[in-house]
């Protein structure tokens, strides 16, 4: 994963836990303390970046991904990013329609990335069918929590469903999302 990606846990560390509690999450982890942001650098980091996190502070990993989606969000896409996100939607379904889009836009900036994709159907305005296919393993709770963080970005919200992946036979994690537009 690129550097950008550890950079926003070592972030989200010391925003939470404070700086000390990061240096023994990268100890632990044995990385650096800082990344550059456009560098890849191996996917064993960041998992053990995660599972330092997890051991330390005894959160489950699915809730800190979850927690790492969300901060991604609000920290990193929408200071940093906003005017790709913009340009990827404006609504939480036509973003999440655009996500491969916008992956094939940042792969021309990052020639070594490996995105995931999301195949979308819309089974009612309010419900969609996702499928998540990636070659990285366990991170689906990330998935929800930038989803999470997109559908608070477009003032909505979102609830998943997942569906066992012997019920479908397809290579992917398959959830159902259905957003509910906040009151006003």
């Amino acid at each position: 994963m690129y550097g950008m990606v550890n950079s926003a846990v070592r972030e989200h560390v010391i925003e939470r836990y404070g700086a000390a509690a990061w240096d023994e999450v990268r100890a632990a982890a044995g990385t650096p303390d800082r990344f550059e942001p456009m560098q890849p650098y191996p996917d064993a980091l960041t998992y053990g970046l995660v599972g330092s996190v997890v051991s330390r502070f005894g959160v489950a990993a699915p809730t800190l991904l979850h927690d790492l989606g969300e901060f991604w969000i609000e920290r990193i896409a929408k200071p940093h990013y906003a005017e790709l996100m913009s340009a990827t939607g404006t609504s939480f379904v036509a973003f999440v329609k655009n996500l491969d889009h916008m992956h094939a836009r940042i792969r021309v900036t990052f020639p070594d990335y490996r995105p995931p994709s999301f195949r979308v159907l819309t089974l009612a305005d309010d419900r969609l069918q996702v499928d998540y296919y990636s070659e990285r393993e366990g991170l689906l709770p990330f998935v929800e929590g930038l989803f999470t963080g997109l559908a608070t970005h477009f003032d909505t919200k979102v609830a998943f469903e997942h569906v066992a992946d012997e019920s479908h036979g397809m290579p992917c994690k398959r959830m159902l999302v259905t957003v509910v537009t906040k009151p006003a």
